[in-house]
């Protein structure tokens, strides 16, 4: 359930603000609205690439090597 806050705790959790500003916890619940899946999805392919693109870049300095 979207809520107005982000959510307590210390733990690591992947989150979605809403264009409204409501925030869902994505790793435990999908986005229910269409427009607002739309956007989590394009952000959370977004994230991943930079993720890939970071890995490639660790790839090739590894730590201690640059």
């Amino acid at each position: 359930m979207p809520r107005p806050t982000p959510p307590p705790g210390t733990g690591p959790i992947v989150a979605y603000r809403s264009t409204t500003g409501h925030y869902t916890v994505i790793d435990a619940e999908a986005v229910t609205d269409v427009r607002e899946r739309a956007v989590c999805r394009a952000l959370l392919t977004h994230a991943l690439m930079l993720l890939d693109a970071q890995n490639a870049a660790d790839a090739k300095n590894p730590v201690g090597f640059n």
